[in-house]
């Protein structure tokens, strides 16, 4: 009969207990709940930025109502394609409102650039910014394309690039026209003399001159004297002297003698040239 009783204050022992572990884990996260907050107001002139909170994604910009941040400092940044990047710490405090204005800086625009001829190239204010189709980030601004090709007519356009926005560029390239008769002709003769001239160092270039070494040396002024033309002259010039002057001497010292006697023989010189 006592044992009846000793199991019922146990049971309800029991229940007192769970229900003081209930109390308190239950009341901490109501008072949790129930503590005053603070609130977060964004402006930014700039739609469809990307927001986070701590690094928690918290929505896009405009936010029509502020959000809901429990006390203390948090970190903010906000991000969108063409625009710099927006960081920045605050700090909330319970029951009263924190503005914050982010200020995304524009930086580049998406460009696609396409032409009716592949592999034509693209120039970007002057400069060689590959070949179509082409897709490009271009600063934020005023600027030259131009798309050309060999054999086609240059494609000129003028764009304005604004920050986080696409630009399409479709280029048209033409052929060139038939040339004038005039061009043709003087391009045919331009085409005429560099192929003379290629012939010409073909030419060259098969029958290369000999080394120095190898070319014979020039013989001497006195190699076969006697069979030189001067030679015979000067000797038959001696051979003359020698006999007429013995006898342009005889002559003059006798003339009766040369009036007695005729002349004994007669000279005769022949020279022999070579």
């Amino acid at each position: 009969m006592r044992t009846v009783p000793v199991n019922r204050s146990l049971q309800q022992s029991l229940r007192l207990l769970l229900s003081a572990i209930l109390v308190m884990v239950l009341v901490p996260q109501a008072n949790s709940r129930s503590r005053p907050r603070g609130w977060l107001v964004i402006d930014s002139p700039v739609d469809g930025a990307r927001v986070y909170v701590d690094g928690r994604l918290v929505g896009k910009t405009p936010f029509k109502r502020p959000l809901k941040l429990r006390p203390g400092k948090h970190r903010l940044k906000a991000t969108k394609a063409g625009f710099g990047t927006f960081k920045t710490e605050f700090r909330i405090r319970r029951g009263r409102r924190t503005e914050i204005s982010v200020d995304l800086l524009p930086v580049s625009g998406l460009l696609k650039v396409t032409a009716n001829i592949d592999a034509a190239e693209v120039y970007i204010d002057n400069k060689l910014a590959g070949r179509t189709p082409l897709i490009k980030n271009v600063v934020v601004g005023k600027h030259d394309i131009m798309v050309m090709r060999e054999g086609y007519n240059d494609y000129v356009s003028e764009i304005v690039v604004e920050a986080g926005q696409r630009h399409f560029v479709e280029a048209v390239l033409t052929p060139f026209q038939d040339l004038s008769p005039e061009v043709k002709a003087i391009a045919e003769q331009q085409k005429q003399k560099q192929k003379l001239l290629e012939q010409l160092g073909d030419r060259l270039a098969e029958k290369p001159l000999p080394p120095a070494e190898q070319q014979p040396a020039a013989a001497p002024w006195y190699q076969d004297w006697w069979r030189k033309w001067w030679f015979w002259t000067a000797a038959g010039v001696v051979l003359a002297t020698a006999v007429v002057i013995p006898v342009a001497v005889t002559a003059g010292s006798s003339q009766a003698n040369l009036n007695a006697h005729p002349p004994a023989a007669t000279i005769q010189l022949q020279l022999r040239q070579p």
